[in-house]
């Protein structure tokens, strides 16, 4: 798969590099088109006959009519990538028939003609033509070498100094080879960096989707819609507060004595609350893994009947499930609802109890009334309910029938009293609270079932209950019933997702969109340069000024780069000066003082690169070049001293250049340079005789005037090489340079390029063909320069909104790390976070020992908790218990308590429990250390509760159960997964709770007698009536002094809450 994906992105960037090709493969096609119908048109404008121009005008009506050809055949991009190659071959051989037909044909050939023409060939085949750095250079080498060999052999063995002038065209070439492979290297690593940018950013793009699918599905699971964006809002809020500077941070408001809570009212509607009857000893027989499934089974069924029914499940109590009809939405049905899914609940536990033999049951209790709904805390955010209404729910359910539906009157009366029939339920007989209450509670009569319904039954009891039933446990047969159901898995859709499923495919069709799009514009067309909003169509500064200083300010590494390539350029062309041209005062000076400044150039921009020793001064170079690569005005400085230097020095010489005849002096120079620079064993490439006649036929110290042109050409070369300089400062600076050589070509010294012993037999005067190649020149690097900066503008475009993505993600995944801490255990995360995990596979873990925490506040709801005007129907009251759960929640933060996990909240009951992280044990704590810490823990959060009493003047009081023992933990429920931990020791920690004593620590007797082995006090309460286990001997745990906690918040404040 890996593979695959690298195989598709290498056939991508191909695509994507033939594609940026396109652009510029067309302008040379312009190009070639605008440089022959004007030659042409010259040719055809001038006095010679039309039949002794043949040989010029028939390669170039040729090139004109291929290159229109291909142009139009290349608008199709599908025909464009399949020909490309083709196409290119094409246009070279075209061009090539421009240089060679013409010596081919004439009688006249000179070894200085058709050289600016070459290098103009030379630069369109690195820069323009759509084929990769080895096509370029076999090209390039093959145009060069077929030059040379033809000129040498075609010209005229007599003419003068024509090993001189070979070997000058060779190191023209040369240099223009290098300096295009310098383009063609630095221009794909650029192409290179954009593609990677562009693909990283799309990446990320699509990681961030992923990560907000991800972070909504896991906050969906434990909270609704509607609370979940004011809970995301709130924790980037507090994120971005967080980074601020503490001077800048805001002030706080006067309310930020109470910490952030999500909770909302909701008026009339129906609470539910289902207990599946005598699930706990059936549980006893099961396996860890039977009994996670076996659970998921039967909450996924009811999940699936709430959706049904218009009901939102709120939590899972170990088998005890409880949901609410009305909201979010408000529902005049929201009575019915209930009703309707709690006669369904008991139809599928009956549906159980007839196919397996098993007597399980479920007994159902409705109320109707308002609730506040949200979450509280810090950690491990659950959503909840609260208010007397549903302690009244929870009521019914407790005080009820297994096998029936107890509804309070209030319920009753939402009901269409022609639909439902009731009979009295007494449930004020069975229960204080709602005998206190005095509420009138009632049974639905089931409506009469179907005989097929009722034979259905009977043949699944027959199928699964017949046979080995007797002899297998009701545990296991249950088990195995309740996989007919087929209930989801939880968060299977976390990796499951519509981003997550096809993100390869994703990834690649969106960087396939973003780059390589089609285009309607053309390259004739002005919009065609650009097609981002944030770069401006002419100039290709960025539209907004401060991404436009981040661009200016950014640091250039291959500066010293460039700087090597112009000194590369500047000594091809004291080569050619020395060569050809006077060699005088001015020629010494001015190419001693460039090659002085590009020794001190070399020495600064490649200091940090070569350090020879350690040295001071080594140490202050180093400092200077890293000034230089990182200051944009000192490199804009250099590049523009250095484009203005070559401008100037390849036609400084031309002062002295006249047509004396001063034959021996000038002659006897050229011998004088040839006896210092060639030793006597190149005489393959000089011999005496080629000196005597250079000696004897020069005329004028400027016979060689060409070679002015082509150091001409060679600077405006120089003048493209600083790659990563504005394109506007390179264009004026060629635009100058271009408009003074037309000047001194056809002004200021035409005469030495109109030499009255021409060679050749080209149909246009020199100065005109120059002013061509020059123009030419001029127009093949402007569209190159244009192209360059625009891409290495998108490129840093990308790079930033990278950048801004990156942040972006990062933040979503910080709030996913929230979301993932306030939802599931750390390691229980990871699990279902890892790609390779299975989704068909439930998660359980079976601990053998591990403690668990019941605190509960008895007197909050009893004497604190009012629904009245002053306290907002209870909001102000449940502000007052978020503070203390925010409390006890930050209490998990310290290092000593990073075992304990905060399991839920039921109402005012804090759960926690400890030694559920598999491999946390250390081998050199007790087996039992998880029970210490849990219950230090419980002292914490009693020294926490006295602490806030101290500041808000209340009485608030625990009431605490403590066991530890086998525990069996996982995670149930598809639609909303819940992390929850099921055993014998869960149900004592809660009966040691209910059963306990105000202000005291009840444990078991296996419990106690750990603790007073690890140097606790524990004082016998005696004998003590537990549900489901009869008579139990309890222990209280004697609590030292606690010392207030420090850095305790002032919370002055008290409620009236009885006006």
């Amino acid at each position: 798969m890996k593979l695959q994906k690298n195989m598709d992105m290498k056939n991508l960037y191909d695509r994507y590099c033939l594609r940026q090709k396109h652009s510029l493969f067309l302008s040379l096609l312009v190009l070639a088109i605008l440089y022959a119908v004007c030659v042409v048109t010259l040719i055809l404008i001038s006095d010679r006959p039309a039949r002794e121009n043949i040989a010029h005008l028939i390669p170039l009506c040729i090139t004109a009519a291929v290159c229109f050809l291909v142009a139009v055949c290349v608008q199709v991009q599908a025909l464009f990538r399949v020909l490309a190659i083709y196409f290119s071959v094409a246009v070279w051989f075209c061009l090539l028939s421009i240089v060679f037909v013409p010596m081919l044909l004439l009688e006249k050939t000179a070894t200085k003609d058709n050289v600016a023409i070459v290098m103009c060939i030379i630069v369109f085949i690195y820069t323009m033509m759509p084929v990769n750095k080895i096509q370029a250079l076999t090209a390039s080498a093959v145009t060069s070498i077929a030059h040379l060999v033809l000129s040498g052999i075609l010209s005229d063995r007599h003419v003068q100094c024509l090993n001189w002038q070979l070997i000058a065209n060779a190191v023209i070439y040369l240099c223009m080879n290098l300096v295009g492979l310098y383009h063609k290297w630095m221009t794909d690593i650029a192409q290179m960096h954009t593609f990677m940018d562009t693909r990283y950013c799309i990446e990320s793009r699509i990681k961030l989707e992923y990560e907000k699918e991800q972070q909504e599905q896991l906050l969906l699971s434990v909270i609704p819609a509607y609370i979940a964006a004011e809970v995301k809002r709130g924790i980037i809020v507090k994120m971005h507060q967080s980074t601020l500077d503490v001077s800048r941070r805001p002030s706080a408001p006067p309310s930020s004595m109470f910490h952030e809570m999500y909770v909302q009212m909701h008026k009339n509607v129906s609470i539910l609350y289902a207990d599946i009857v005598n699930f706990t000893p059936l549980a006893h027989g099961m396996e860890a893994a039977e009994l996670v499934k076996t659970l998921n089974e039967l909450f996924g069924r009811f999940d699936k009947i709430a959706q049904d029914n218009q009901c939102m499940r709120i939590k899972i109590l170990g088998d005890c499930y409880y949901c609410v009809s009305g909201m979010p939405i408000s529902r005049p049905t929201h009575a019915s609802n209930c009703v309707k899914m709690g006669l369904e609940m008991i139809e599928a536990i009956r549906a159980v109890r007839q196919a397996t033999g098993v007597d399980v049951d479920m007994r159902i209790g409705i109320h109707s009334g308002d609730v506040l709904c949200g979450v509280i805390g810090l950690r491990k955010w659950q959503y909840d309910v609260w208010s007397d209404d549903v302690t009244i729910a929870n009521h019914m359910e407790s005080s009820g029938m297994p096998g029936k539906v107890h509804i309070t009157k209030e319920t009753l009366m939402q009901l269409d009293e022609n639909k439902w029939e009731v009979e009295p339920g007494n449930g004020a007989q069975r229960d204080e609270l709602l005998k206190e209450h005095e509420i009138e509670t009632y049974f639905i009569v089931p409506l009469k079932r179907k005989a097929s319904i009722e034979s259905e039954s009977e043949v699944d009891l027959k199928a699964l209950g017949s046979g080995p039933r007797g002899s297998i446990m009701s545990s296991t047969r249950v088990a195995r019933y309740l996989e007919s159901w087929e209930a989801d898995k939880p968060f299977a859709n976390i990796t499951e997702g519509v981003v997550a499923k096809n993100i390869e495919l994703t990834s690649l069709a969106l960087i396939e969109a973003s780059l390589l799009q089609p285009r309607r514009n053309s390259c004739w067309n002005f919009r065609y340069w650009i097609n981002v909003e944030d770069i401006h169509p002419v100039s290709l500064h960025f539209t907004d000024t401060s991404l436009e200083r981040l661009y200016y300010r950014q640091p250039d590494p291959v500066f010293k780069y460039s700087i090597a390539c112009v000194s590369l350029i500047y000594f091809c062309m004291l080569i050619i000066q020395v060569f050809f041209m006077p060699k005088n005062l001015v020629l010494y000076i001015s190419y001693g003082a460039i090659f002085f400044l590009f020794v001190i150039l070399l020495g600064v921009s490649w200091a940090e690169n070569v350090q020879i020793s350690k040295s001071r001064h080594t140490a202050v170079l180093s400092s200077v070049s890293r000034m230089v690569t990182d200051g944009p005005c000192l490199r804009m400085f250099i590049t523009t001293t250095t484009m203005a230097v070559l401008v100037a020095a390849a036609v400084i010489t031309m002062v002295d250049c006249t047509l004396s005849d001063n034959k021996l002096k000038d002659s006897q120079s050229i011998v004088n340079f040839s006896q210092l620079v060639i030793s006597d064993t190149t005489s393959l490439f000089v011999s005496t005789t080629n000196i005597t006649r250079c000696q004897e036929s020069s005329s004028n110290n400027c016979y060689f005037s060409s070679y002015y042109a082509y150091c001409c050409l060679l600077a405006l070369t120089a003048c493209s090489v600083f790659l990563q300089v504005n394109f506007l400062l390179k264009i004026f600076i060629s635009l100058v340079a271009t408009i003074l050589y037309i000047v001194i070509f056809n002004y200021l010294r035409p005469d030495i390029f109109t030499s009255p012993d021409s060679e050749t037999e080209f149909p246009l005067t020199q100065p005109v063909k120059y002013t061509i190649y020059v123009t030419l020149l001029f127009l093949t690097l402007h569209v190159i320069d244009r192209k360059i900066e625009y891409t290495s503008r998108l490129d840093f475009l990308w790079k930033t909104k990278f950048s801004f993505e990156q942040e972006e993600v990062e933040t979503m995944g910080s709030v996913n790390k929230i979301l993932l801490e306030n939802i599931l255990p750390a390691h229980v995360a990871s699990h279902f976070l890892s790609p390779n995990r299975r989704t068909d596979e439930l998660y359980h873990q079976c601990h053998e020992s591990a403690s668990v925490l019941f605190a509960s506040i008895p007197n909050f709801f009893k004497e604190f908790y009012y629904q009245t005007d002053i306290t907002k129907d209870g909001l102000e009251c449940l502000r007052v218990l978020n503070e203390i759960i925010y409390d006890f929640d930050k209490l998990l933060l310290k290092p000593k308590f990073c075992a304990v996990e905060k399991m839920k909240t039921i109402g005012s009951t804090y759960m926690a429990a400890a030694g559920l992280v598999p491999g946390q044990e250390n081998k050199h704590q007790t087996p039992h250390h998880h029970l210490i810490v849990l219950l230090e823990f419980a002292f914490a959060i009693i020294a926490i509760l006295n602490q806030f009493n101290k500041d808000s003047f209340n009485e608030f009081r625990l009431r605490m159960g403590l066991s530890h023992g086998e525990i069996i933990a996982g995670v149930v429920g598809a639609q909303k997964p819940q992390y929850d931990i099921w055993g014998n020791t869960v149900n004592l920690a809660s009966r040691m709770d209910s059963t306990g004593v105000v202000g005291k620590i009840q444990v078991t007797e296996s419990t106690a007698r750990v603790l007073e082995a690890a140097g606790y006090d524990c004082v016998c309460r005696g004998p003590v009536h537990v549900k489901g286990r009869g008579m139990l001997t309890t222990y209280f745990v004697r609590a030292p002094g606690m010392r207030s906690p420090e850095n305790s918040r002032d919370r002055s404040f008290t409620l009236d809450m009885k006006k």
